[in-house]
């Protein structure tokens, strides 16, 4: 045979090998999976980088309109199909003898927060404002 030919049909074998095995890596639960599911998270939280109670109090938000807001976001990004999980990611902070929650939210998620608040005050008109005419230009 051509070795040109042996050649090319050595790649189409490897190919056709890294085709198969890449899924199969996944659909097993096998210990490569779970690395594999430990790198994507390790990848989805890293670009969690905003706390939601960074903006309560400074004539922003109060607790409640910072719940509903979160909820109307969550929505937005259901509605259009993308994961929660990528987006929003409720923790825990202890604060001494108390536990409270909070999220870490990616850039999306809190602008999504941002953009489903109530316009109650100058300064949280200006913040919708601004977020739209960073994401924009």
């Amino acid at each position: 045979m051509n070795k040109a030919l042996l050649t090319k049909l050595s790649q189409m074998e490897t190919n056709s090998f890294t085709q198969s095995i890449i899924p199969w890596l996944f659909m097993q639960n096998n210990e490569y999976a779970s690395v594999l599911d430990d790198v994507a998270d390790r990848i989805i939280a890293s670009h969690l980088t905003h706390y939601t109670s960074s903006l309560i109090g400074k004539e922003l938000f109060d607790e409640e309109e910072l719940e509903l807001a979160l909820h109307k976001a969550m929505e937005t990004c259901t509605a259009a199909g993308m994961p929660l999980g990528n987006h929003f990611r409720m923790i825990f902070i202890s604060a001494g003898a108390n536990l409270r929650r909070d999220w870490l939210v990616s850039d999306l998620g809190f602008h999504l927060v941002i953009l489903n608040k109530e316009v109650t005050s100058p300064l949280a008109a200006k913040l919708k404002i601004q977020v739209l005419t960073r994401t924009v230009h």
